[in-house]
């Protein structure tokens, strides 16, 4: 009897060895699992403008179904109380007055001997578009009576040729060409229709002068960047010739600098002359090149970082990304509510209680996706995933991406620069890529001109007539 529960007992000890054993084969299968099913989530969810820097541009007929990371206020859509608003505005008296009056004055034989009262009027905005052609005299007198010699006038200086176009004629056609986007053949048949007969060679030469024209006082926009505190930085391709090159951008809420590169980098960079001059905070994305300047301070447009953790929360249980976003926007939110009460900074309290959440959610994140270990045979280092990356992103670049936290100055997105190059791609789908790099370049300084004196309250057409009347400078400086 003893020799028997001797035996249960040792099969029992064995069973239960066995099954520890296989429970800690279980578990690491789970984790096999796990780590391979995130990482075919990963490899099959596409990233895409919702979620990840990809411009909605490439998508094409693919776009995905939009989806705003703005969280929902709780107000009631349209103006706010106490929002000024910005609508139709009576700002001048009318330059025509036209009477209305009762039908039944019509024909009648006393009309015009009753008293007339207004009862009522309505203001109408009409745009007259007419041509003109001015001719010019020189006036002589063959015998002054004062002098008794002849005496002659002279033509205007700006009037140097038996014909020729006028300031109007020479900014209506840049403007068209650059914050109209539209191609030499289609403003030459827009300018044929409204009775100016123009060559396109001739088009294209108002676009160079014009670009002369401007030349220096675009050289001064582009010391003024250099001379900022905060500046924006940010470029996109654009076709010269059938060739890609690059349409870089440097500026803020007053000056905008753009320049046609055929390079991408650092060497493009270096040949425009302002990041390498740069004192100030330079309000970048991610991309390499920028890094390479130890000469500024970065910021990094946490804008981008939103849309990337979108893409974590997407690829499986990523709940610290989740976490994270809803900490970087809940911090934004909350320096626009100081700010508006006057305050200039966080608290100290609440500030490090910010600063802590961050570490914390970064470091959950880490945890829960480790680098895979490299496998017996394989050289190189074992691939990080795209997750694992952004981690790495978030914790070597702490500082870079909450500087908008410790500096107030600092934007919280690069949407500044962003937005003043997305023309590009809507220049790209009217009228095409540029025949020339001459062309581009000249394209860009009068963007860098007329982009400018908008931002300082003045029209295009009317800082393109200075131009040509010589008083570029005085428009913005």
């Amino acid at each position: 009897m003893e020799q028997m529960l001797k035996e249960l007992l040792e099969m029992v000890r064995n069973m239960t060895e066995q099954l520890s054993a296989m429970q800690e084969i279980i578990a690491t299968k789970d984790a096999q699992i796990a780590a391979l099913t995130a990482k075919i989530e990963e490899l099959t969810h596409k990233k895409n403008s919702s979620n990840s820097s990809t411009p909605p541009s490439t998508e094409r007929l693919e776009k995905p179904k939009p989806k705003s990371l703005r969280t929902k206020s709780g107000r009631k859509p349209g103006g706010q109380t106490g929002h000024k608003g910005s609508g139709m505005k009576i700002d001048r008296k009318p330059d025509k007055t036209v009477p209305h009056h009762p039908v039944q004055c019509q024909g009648c034989p006393y009309a015009g001997q009753c008293q007339y009262k207004v009862s009522g009027t309505r203001y109408e905005y009409e745009v007259i578009v007419k041509t003109e052609l001015i001719a010019h005299q020189v006036l002589s007198c063959t015998s002054c009576k004062m002098t008794g010699r002849r005496v002659e006038g002279k033509f205007p200086a700006h009037i140097n040729g038996a014909k020729q176009y006028g300031a109007g004629v020479s900014a209506l056609t840049a403007a068209l060409l650059t914050v109209g986007y539209m191609s030499v053949d289609r403003v030459q048949k827009l300018l044929n229709s409204l009775g100016i007969r123009i060559s396109q060679g001739a088009i294209q030469g108002m676009l160079g002068k014009a670009a002369s024209r401007v030349e220096a006082t675009v050289e001064q926009i582009k010391q003024k960047i250099s001379g900022l505190k905060v500046a924006h930085f940010d470029e996109t391709g654009v076709r010269v010739n059938g060739k890609l090159h690059w349409l870089h951008c440097a500026c803020n809420d007053e000056y905008r600098f753009y320049s046609v590169q055929e390079k991408r980098g650092s060497e493009a960079m270096d040949t425009i002359g302002i990041l390498p001059n740069f004192r100030g905070i330079a309000v970048t994305d991610f991309w390499g090149p920028y890094q390479k300047y130890d000469n500024v301070l970065h910021a990094m447009c946490c804008q981008h970082l939103e849309r990337e953790l979108v893409y974590a929360e997407e690829t499986g249980n990523q709940e610290w990304a989740r976490l994270l976003r809803e900490l970087l926007q809940a911090m934004c939110h909350r320096r626009k509510e100081l700010q508006s009460q006057g305050c200039e900074a966080f608290p100290e309290v609440e500030l490090a209680e910010y600063l802590k959440r961050y570490d914390t959610l970064v470091q959950q994140g880490i945890e829960a996706n480790p680098i895979s270990q490299r496998k017996p045979g394989k050289r190189g280092r074992p691939a990080r995933g795209k997750i694992r990356c952004l981690l790495d992103r978030f914790s070597n670049f702490k500082e870079d991406i909450l500087r908008f936290a410790h500096d107030w100055q600092v934007p919280y997105t690069n949407n500044t620069a962003e937005r003043a190059i997305r023309f590009a791609r809507v220049k790209e789908k009217v009228s095409g890529c540029f025949r020339s790099l001459t062309g581009a370049e000249q394209f860009a300084s009068v963007l860098s001109y007329i982009s400018t004196a908008a931002l300082h309250g003045v029209s295009s057409f009317d800082a393109l007539v200075a131009a040509a009347r010589g008083d570029a400078y005085s428009v913005i400086f």
